[in-house]
Formats: structure tokens, C-alpha cells, sequence
């Protein structure tokens, strides 16, 4: 077994790697991205490793880095995002040591940079992941939740109000700036201009537009031309109860249930600034308004329980999967982020 940077070579295991791992209780959906490399292209020189069976022609695990500029404390600090770290489900079970030097191989290219800490989110059922993590000296320091909701449904009926909701399709970032600073640049993990540079073509790329209403505001991020999910299972029953919710969805703001080998799209909502809550149901239903035209299933809202707004959109969410925020200080003195943190969309 060797370990080794990954390659664009390795796309189409690195690909069937990921279609072995479906999400999902009843109904299970399987990621897929047409370029398994599109997250660490997120990042500028990102730590990307493979553990090999050279005898075998197995890739057995996957580890990757993505070294940030973020603020922590009120200072600048330079982290590392833990990221696409998963075992094959075909090689050996228990805890592999290739899992283990996978990590070790990680850790020594994360000292030659001089990264101050780690942080990564892991979902709350993934125990074998959060042992691993725990192990290693990582702490849990916040919980986000993936607020689902989707938009068959109206979220308003106001005409009027609705038409006062204004659509930017690119802000210009040195206008954002401003706005983006005092909303969240107290946050810790929020990036400094530094990456926001680093960043700027993921920006143009997937940033669909800016829907503002009075005082309040909201993003969208959409990577459905790189990255969606398919149903591989649907139980019976769903199947059955798919034109009763297809008819009542009209009404009630139902979930759209899918139909076998359906391909999945979702658009992520980011940067909320929720200046009165009057304003959440016209914002979110004029972009309830561009989805459809999109042919989008849902809106993803990541918000934390200290989040502004969380609890209005939350009553909004029809499943709300929950994933943990770890860290771990790598030199002395460097603190733990503290919640409520900023969630930055482009790490997903």
C-alpha cells in the first residue's frame, strides 16, 4: 500500500468510490458529480491524497485539505477544511490502517505549511468518521442543520409583497463587501478578503444571484451543473403516494417525492440577513419562483440553532439533516471557533 497525491487519472474510481456510499433511509440517494475533483479546485493548492493497493489497483481511501484564510478570535488565521475524507466501502472493515496513514501523510504536508487548525463537518449519524476525528484530538464546537424545504408550494400569496422582492444576478463583490462585513465579518471562520480572492472564480461560476427585500437579503449557489443526487431506492409506498402529494403540494408546501433513477437538484441558500421576519416569506417565495423555472427540487437554507433566522426558516424545513462542526488547534494558544460560526457555501 502507498500513499500518494490523487490525480486527474484517478477521476472514475474516485467516482464509483462515492456511488458505493448512498445517503438516505427509506429512499437513497447517491451523489454525483461529473468531475470528482470540483471541491478541491475550490481551494489554492489543496492537500488531495489516495491510499493505493498497487497489488490489487484499489484506491482505499480518500483524504483531502483545503488550506483557508479565515478570521478566528478577530484575527487572521490560516486553516485548513478537512474535506472528501472516506474509506472504499469494498476494502477491509473495522478501522484501516490505511485511514490511519492517510491521515498521518495529511498531518505532515499540513506542518510544512504552518497551518494554525483543522476544521470539517461531518454528519451527526456518521459515528465511525467522528470516532476517527475525536481520536485524533478534535473537539465538536457547533451543529449546523441542513434546513430542507421544498418548492412546490407558495411560501407567499401576497402578489404585491412579492413583486417588491429586487433580483441582482451579480452583485458586484466591492459592494458586497460593506454589507457582508457587518453582518457577518465578527464571525469566526469567516474568510478574509485574502481567500475571498482566492475564491472569486467559484463565485462567478456558481453564485445564481442576490434576492433582496427592504433590509433583508439571501444568495443562491448553484452547482447542479456539477454536482447532483440520484434516487437508487424508493419504497413502494412512496411510490403509490407520489400523485396525491404531486396534487397537494399545490397547497401545502409537501416534499417532491421522486421517482426511481430521478436525478436530484438543489439550490443552496447562503449569506441570510434576516432584517425583519415579515420579509423571509417574499424573499424565499421569489426565489421558490426561479427554482421551478430551473427545474430545482429544493432550497438548502445551512443554518445553525444561534444563527439569525434559523428558527423562521427552520419552521419552513421538511427534513433537516444535522452535521457537525469540528476543529482542532494545531499550535499553542490558538483558540476553538466559537458559534455562532459563518458557513462559507463554497466549501460545499
Amino acid at each position: 500500500m502507498r500513499v500518494r497525491p490523487a490525480t486527474a487519472a484517478d477521476n472514475e474510481k474516485l467516482i464509483a468510490i462515492e456511488k458505493l456510499t448512498p445517503q438516505g433511509g427509506q429512499i437513497k440517494l447517491v451523489s454525483e458529480r461529473k468531475d470528482y475533483f470540483f471541491r478541491a479546485k475550490k481551494f489554492a493548492d489543496p492537500i488531495f491524497l489516495v491510499a493505493e493497493d498497487e497489488d490489487a489497483d484499489m484506491i482505499l481511501g480518500i483524504m483531502g485539505v483545503g488550506p483557508v484564510t479565515v478570521k478566528l478570535n478577530g484575527e487572521t488565521r490560516q486553516a485548513g477544511l478537512v474535506f472528501d475524507w472516506r474509506s472504499n466501502p469494498q476494502a477491509p472493515k473495522g478501522l484501516p490502517r490505511h485511514m490511519f496513514r492517510l491521515w498521518q501523510a495529511a498531518h505532515k504536508e499540513i506542518i510544512r505549511r504552518d497551518l494554525d487548525f483543522l476544521f470539517g463537518y461531518v454528519k451527526e449519524d456518521n459515528e465511525r468518521s467522528a470516532s476517527i476525528i475525536t481520536r485524533s484530538g478534535a473537539q465538536v464546537v457547533e451543529s449546523k442543520d441542513f434546513l430542507t424545504m421544498p418548492v412546490h408550494a407558495s411560501f407567499c400569496r401576497n402578489r404585491s409583497e412579492v413583486e417588491q422582492v429586487v433580483f441582482t444576478p451579480k452583485p458586484g463583490e466591492e459592494q458586497e463587501r460593506d454589507a457582508l462585513e457587518n453582518s457577518f465579518g465578527r464571525l469566526d471562520l469567516y474568510p478574509d478578503w485574502i481567500q475571498r480572492e482566492a475564491t472569486r472564480e467559484q463565485r462567478e461560476k456558481y453564485l445564481f444571484g442576490k434576492f433582496s427585500c427592504r433590509g433583508s437579503s439571501v444568495k443562491v449557489w448553484d452547482t447542479t451543473d456539477e454536482y447532483t443526487q440520484r434516487v437508487l431506492n424508493i419504497p413502494t409506498l412512496f411510490g403509490l403516494l407520489r400523485p396525491i402529494f404531486r396534487v397537494g403540494s399545490k397547497v401545502f408546501p409537501l416534499p417532491h417525492i421522486p421517482s426511481l433513477g430521478e436525478e436530484i437538484k438543489v439550490w443552496e441558500l447562503f449569506d441570510l440577513v434576516l432584517d425583519q421576519p415579515a420579509d423571509l416569506n417574499p424573499l424565499l417565495e421569489k426565489v421558490r419562483q426561479a427554482a421551478v423555472a430551473k427545474g430545482i427540487h429544493y432550497l438548502v437554507a445551512t443554518l445553525g440553532p444561534d444563527d439569525k433566522g434559523y428558527k423562521e426558516v427552520a419552521r419552513k424545513a421538511w427534513v433537516r439533516p444535522r452535521y457537525h462542526l469540528f476543529a482542532m488547534p494545531l499550535k499553542e494558544g490558538i483558540p476553538l471557533p466559537k458559534p455562532p460560526t459563518y458557513f462559507d457555501v463554497s466549501f460545499l
